[in-house]
């Protein structure tokens, strides 16, 4: 159940407040994006886990500074991502983004599926971490934020810093990128 403007307000002022029972609730609520936005970028749990507690850390801690120009989650997953960046530099693992991409893009139900299905799905993977991989963050963000965690073009625009048009130009730019890479890829595979 999605709270609207007015409830959120009233929590984070209690928030504000101390009031316990309204901290509880406000994690509670947004504790399944703030995981999965920094598990998205970190590719470990454990990780993600500590990168989500000190996001809520430091946004509990810097909530009256949040004026409700931008949607609350917004809000939140600036800071989340902001702290997974820099536990990710402070690592200097990128290539730990592979497993989770790898995951986003795995169809749910793979109990229905053969085993030749899966194999050739496995062997798909591979070819689209590739792809990603050859991106660069600033196109590989935007395609995590928009079609992982499904965020609307301005959210992701705030939580990025940069304009609408930069979001959607870097969205097409991703995609034509994973197309020429995937076609390549399966060029040089029809060659074999």
């Amino acid at each position: 159940m999605k709270m609207d403007h007015s409830d959120t307000a009233c929590l984070i002022a209690n928030c504000i407040r101390g009031d316990e029972a309204s901290i509880e609730r406000l994690v509670a609520d947004h504790h399944p994006g703030v995981y999965r936005l920094a598990l998205s970028i970190l590719d470990d749990p454990a990780e993600a886990g500590e990168a989500a507690q000190e996001a809520f850390i430091a946004a509990l801690a810097d909530l009256d500074s949040y004026r409700g120009d931008s949607a609350f989650t917004t809000w939140l997953y600036t800071i989340t991502l902001n702290i997974s960046r820099r536990r990710l530099h402070k690592q200097r693992a990128l290539y730990r983004l592979k497993q989770t991409l790898q995951s986003i893009l795995r169809i749910q139900n793979e109990t229905t599926k053969s085993v030749e299905d899966k194999v050739i799905q496995d062997e798909t993977e591979a070819v689209l971490w590739e792809a990603l991989q050859g991106l660069d963050e600033k196109h590989r963000l935007p395609m995590i934020l928009r079609y992982y965690l499904d965020l609307p073009i301005n959210e992701i625009a705030s939580i990025l810093g940069i304009r609408q048009g930069t979001v959607y130009s870097r969205l097409f730019t991703a995609r034509e990128r994973l197309r020429e890479s995937l076609n390549a890829s399966a060029a040089l595979k029809v060659e074999d």
